[in-house]
Formats: structure tokens, C-alpha cells, sequence
């Protein structure tokens, strides 16, 4: 039943599509170069024994100013966002916050939260095996998966592809009563490129400030 909940909380609608913004061949070029410079960088989400819980410190870095802090103080959360897309905020139904690529418009990063009235960590739904099965019903083959905690609370990560090539890294927790999840979609084409920066931003969003 608690999976049922869950799963009915997180199959949210997508946002409509964004037209891009023009930009110089220049600044398509440096941004490229930034990316791959920034490979280095990547947090990687190995597939993991179910029962381990890793200990990983949020991510911190700035990809060489692909990526800036960012914090909400009324929803109460932090992320490392990229600092070049366009933010978009408070779509009912669909997300809080959500970033979109100004060149590449299906790229997308997105924060969700509700209110959650059940156990007080991710832990208490499901193991990360059981509800990563029961997400990929909607959302595609699982890639990788794992547990971790990170400032004190306990995160489910995912990686899925789904049948028409889209990607998505995907980060669940629970928290002083809300439930979290942090999206970030890409279809196949420009996936090697924003892999290493979903990463890290995945990778750095705390529920708390």
C-alpha cells in the first residue's frame, strides 16, 4: 500500500516545451568544451548490494561555473543549479522549481515536494530494489541504483532509460514530514553531455538549509 502512495504522489505531469533562446556558435562552443572539462567531475551512481547504504557528502563543485548554489528559504532546500538555463517556478501539479536549457529545451532539471504523512525516511516505503521496480513501470528500464545518506538523510538514487531513449537520473527521500524528488531528463542525443552535470546537481540537493 505505502508503494502504491508513493508511486501515485510521483507520476506527476510534464511541463509543456520551452522554445530555446538564441545563442552565438561562440558560446555553443565554449559551453561544449566546459562540459567536457567537466567530466572529471561526475559523481557515478554504481549499481550496489541492496542492503548497503552508502555514506556520500553532497556534491559541491561548480564544473568550472557550469553549476551555482542555489536555495529556497520558504520550501527550505539547497541544489547546485546550473547557472546559464532558464528557471521556471511553482507549476501546480507538476514541480516547485524546474531548469531548462536555454539551447536544448527537453533538458531539464526539476524539485518536487508534497506532504507526506508516512515514515519518516525513504527507508520506511520500500528497499531502493522494490521501489525502483515499482517506479519503472512508468519511467523505463533501471540502469543503476543505490542508498545513500547525505547530511544526515537517507536518499534513493535511480538512473533510467526509458523505450524512446530518454534518460533520467532520479533522487527520492523523505524529510520532516514531505516527500522529495529531484528529476533530471534527457533524451539520448545530448545525454553524454549532460550526464556529468545531472550528476553533480542531483548530487548536491539537500531538503534543508
Amino acid at each position: 500500500m505505502a508503494v502504491r502512495v508513493l508511486s501515485a504522489a510521483l507520476l506527476l505531469a510534464g511541463a509543456a516545451a520551452l522554445a530555446p533562446s538564441q545563442t552565438s556558435r561562440r558560446g555553443l562552443m565554449q559551453q561544449a568544451s566546459h562540459y567536457a572539462a567537466a567530466a572529471a567531475a561526475t559523481i557515478a551512481l554504481p549499481a550496489f548490494a541492496e542492503d548497503e547504504v552508502l555514506d556520500i557528502k553532497p556534491a559541491t563543485t561548480k564544473m568550472g561555473g557550469l553549476l551555482e548554489k542555489f536555495a529556497d528559504v520558504n520550501r527550505g532546500f539547497r541544489i547546485m543549479k546550473p547557472s546559464t538555463w532558464n528557471q521556471f517556478e511553482g507549476e501546480a501539479g507538476a514541480y516547485d522549481f524546474r531548469w531548462v536549457d536555454v539551447v536544448s529545451p527537453v533538458d531539464a532539471i526539476s524539485v518536487t515536494t508534497s506532504s507526506y504523512g508516512g515514515a519518516p525516511t525513504i527507508q520506511g516505503l520500500a528497499d531502493v530494489a522494490k521501489l525502483g521496480a515499482k517506479l519503472s513501470g512508468s519511467r523505463g528500464a533501471i540502469v543503476a541504483s543505490r542508498a545513500r545518506t547525505s547530511d544526515g538523510i537517507v536518499f534513493y538514487d535511480y538512473e533510467f532509460v526509458s523505450d524512446d531513449k530518454m534518460h533520467e537520473l532520479l533522487s527520492l527521500c523523505v524529510h520532516k514530514g514531505r516527500l522529495w524528488q529531484v528529476s533530471a531528463k534527457s533524451p539520448d542525443r545530448t545525454w553524454p553531455k549532460t550526464s556529468p552535470l545531472y550528476r553533480n546537481a542531483v548530487g548536491s540537493f539537500v531538503p534543508k538549509l
